[in-house]
């Protein structure tokens, strides 16, 4: 034809089989798909293989599948929640931290997400997805806003079905299926979700706006020591950790004495002038932040 049929050609590792070995029709290690959607639905299914889509062979596991299952479940109820305290209208309207928090947290995630497309990185791109979906929106964003959905609170829940529905987008290409079943729920839907157009990249100047409440929470669950936060950081820290019911488990003592461990290894690490001098920056530059980080943990579980 005189001209350049394609430009990039995607070579996708092997998928072996449970037992080992390549699939194989005429070995009979090959896999029925249609069993594993009856049994996990056919998102989940089509998840737990984009997940196994990586550079290196892998081998057929249920339970990348069983990951997806339990993300479509987690999508379902967060958006139920969303629906079902009264939707309507979809405007970003942010008022709080943890609004403008999950915005820039939804545009940081869509510009790794396009860069793993342009690649067909797919394991790196359902990996994001899911902590973006199960981590950020779910167990931070929502448990945090969720008293003004309740309350009745219009600019909540506007903003709060106009971040779905980003989220909704970005997980299309993944999971095709739920995400047009909730979709169809929001309200003034002109068309399907599949022939939506891709979002617009938003700012992300906030996308670090919950760093210090969510490494206090880490810090909450090793030790048992609740941190001294005022302000949004501790009405945000009381709606998501709850630790006046949650049972903590940690041990103060052993938590500080691991913590002093940890302050000693890496100030003896950026000692050493051939280490800061050879180590790659960012390595480097790693090393210090968890220095900086284990001092302000053990700050603030001393006292």
């Amino acid at each position: 034809m005189g001209d350049v049929p394609f430009s990039d050609v995607v070579i996708h590792s092997l998928v072996h089989a449970p037992t080992g070995g390549r699939m194989s029709k005429s070995l009979g290690t090959g896999m029925n798909p249609i069993a594993q959607i009856e049994a996990y639905g056919a998102d989940a299914t089509r998840y737990g293989l984009l997940k196994m889509a990586s550079s290196q062979d892998s081998t057929f596991s249920d339970g990348a599948l069983q990951e997806g299952r339990k993300l479509t479940t987690k999508l379902w109820n967060a958006s139920r929640l969303i629906i079902t305290a009264g939707v309507d209208e979809i405007d970003e309207r942010p008022t709080s931290i943890e609004e403008r928090w999950i915005l820039a947290r939804l545009s940081a995630t869509q510009r790794r997400c396009d860069e793993y497309l342009a690649l067909a990185d797919l394991a790196h791109l359902v990996d994001e997805l899911y902590h973006l979906t199960f981590d950020d929106f779910c167990d931070w964003y929502l448990e945090a806003v969720k008293s003004r959905l309740h309350a009745g609170d219009a600019d909540a829940r506007a903003t709060a079905a106009a971040a779905l529905e980003r989220l909704l987008k970005l997980l299309h290409p993944v999971m095709p299926h739920v995400t047009e079943e909730i979709w169809s729920h929001l309200p003034r839907r002109e068309t399907r979700l599949i022939v939506a157009p891709w979002p617009e990249l938003g700012d992300t100047a906030d996308d670090g706006a919950l760093a210090r409440v969510q490494e206090l929470a880490v810090m909450f669950r090793r030790s048992g020591v609740v941190p001294p936060l005022e302000g949004d950081e501790g009405r945000i820290f009381d709606a998501v950790v709850k630790p006046e019911r949650t049972k903590a488990t940690g041990d103060a003592d052993a938590e500080r004495e691991r913590l002093r461990g940890e302050i000693a290894r890496a100030e003896k690490m950026l000692a050493n002038e051939r280490f800061v001098a050879n180590a790659p920056a960012d390595v480097v530059d790693a090393e210090r932040e968890k220095l900086e980080r284990y001092r302000r943990e053990l700050d603030a579980i001393s006292g």
